[in-house]
């Protein structure tokens, strides 16, 4: 889905609502969480994190959208709390620059501080980072330039959230017509639902709410995308 003709946009929207259709057989909120985009704004600390924030905030989101299984809430405000200068600084470096930036516009190497930071904090097994976990505690202060894993929608897990460099290249390589067709096509399904948006989605949200995800399950993997899973 990298060429910018009309037929490849009337493609890339098929996939799209497939992938609208998982989300719903989810029973997600049906604005594509719109709403909370527009709460969590008013919520973001823009890199002062703090206990509290974390209690009220962050924990209960991360636990609402099951990023924190099977680990304790104690356990993970522990380490959080031991991480709290690491990520301010992480945040200061990586973030700050790119607060009106999308994932069209930075690289990698200059935003992954955070997610390496963030990766710290929840322990696995295996030992190796949560990626869903990182990605949702990202998705939550910068949901322009980091998009959310789901293990549902990929039908497997992933080691890292070094994912992102897929889900970026994918975007980009896809031609103008297709991008525009899909933010328009999500913006009226969310206005449908009476909740207006100020401008149009953001790449993350474009590409990641409403992608193939159940047309992934179906297709192996060497016939799509990695960004063509991200809900």
């Amino acid at each position: 889905m990298t060429s910018g003709d009309p037929g490849s946009a009337q493609a890339a929207l098929r996939e799209m609502r497939d992938g609208i259709a998982f989300w719903r057989s989810r029973k997600w909120p049906t604005d594509f969480h719109n709403a909370c985009y527009q709460l969590w704004a008013t919520q973001n600390r823009n890199g002062e994190f703090t206990a509290e924030w974390w209690e009220n905030y962050q924990l209960p989101r991360l636990t609402s959208w099951v990023a924190t299984r099977p680990v304790g809430r104690k356990v993970l405000t522990a380490r959080f709390i031991e991480s709290i200068a690491a990520l301010r600084t992480a945040w200061q470096e990586a973030c700050l620059p790119s607060l009106v930036a999308d994932i069209a516009e930075v690289t990698w190497d200059e935003v992954k501080a955070f997610p390496d930071e963030v990766a710290k904090i929840k322990p696995t097994k295996t030992g190796s980072p949560s990626a869903v976990f990182t990605s949702k505690f990202c998705h939550f202060l910068l949901p322009r330039v980091f998009p959310v894993l789901d293990n549902a929608g990929l039908g497997s897990a992933r080691r890292t959230y070094e994912s992102f460099r897929s889900v970026q290249n994918e975007w980009v390589s896809t031609g103008a017509v297709t991008r525009d067709a899909l933010s328009a096509e999500l913006t009226d399904l969310i206005e449908a639902e009476g909740r207006p948006i100020p401008d149009s989605p953001s790449p993350t949200r474009s590409w990641s709410c409403a992608s193939s995800a159940s047309t992934t399950l179906a297709r192996p993997p060497e016939q799509h995308g990695e960004a063509s899973a991200w809900v």
